[in-house]
């Protein structure tokens, strides 16, 4: 991995912490999965799940470290995994398409979330997720306008970064 790569990866995980702690007086709204997924989408799989693992973790650190981070870089990892397959997959997919798809990651974080809870407590899945759907509507009205006004910005920097990336 080159120096440039490093230093673009540790901006972007920078925008997503500071993003997270910033909107922290918000359940569930902050940039960080969209950030995840736009990276994702133009720089792979690995480097979306790069960011999504040492975001929850770097974030955790300020804002509360606890079980719950595993279950939160696991979603944030599977996130950022299926959306570097998109990325790499579809060529050029219409921006409505997805915001539409940033919004339903919120409701599959939180899925994911509860999942990770039934295994750890191992009872009331289905109250606990119930429970969870406000903030997962939060969490996916949220990444629909963090979509719509990141993605401008991001994918010009990293289409950029891919381009001078290829030349170097």
């Amino acid at each position: 991995m080159s120096t440039k790569k490093i230093a673009y990866l540790s901006i972007l995980i920078a925008l997503s912490v500071v993003g997270r702690i910033y909107f922290g007086f918000v359940p569930n709204v902050q940039p960080t999965t969209v950030i995840i997924i736009i990276t994702a989408i133009f720089l792979g799989a690995r480097n979306g799940m790069t960011i999504a693992v040492l975001s929850a973790i770097l974030s955790n650190l300020i804002m509360g470290m606890g079980i719950w981070t595993i279950g939160q870089v696991i979603a944030w990892a599977f996130i950022g995994g299926v959306s570097g397959l998109i990325g790499k997959k579809i060529e050029k997919i219409p921006f409505l398409i997805m915001a539409f798809y940033a919004g339903l990651t919120g409701m599959v974080y939180g899925f994911i979330l509860s999942l990770f809870y039934f295994f750890i407590e191992n009872n009331h899945f289905i109250a606990y997720y119930i429970a969870g759907v406000p903030f997962d509507l939060a969490h996916s009205i949220g990444n629909v306008v963090f979509y719509i006004i990141l993605y401008p910005i991001l994918s010009k920097l990293l289409k950029q970064f891919k381009v001078k990336e290829k030349v170097t």
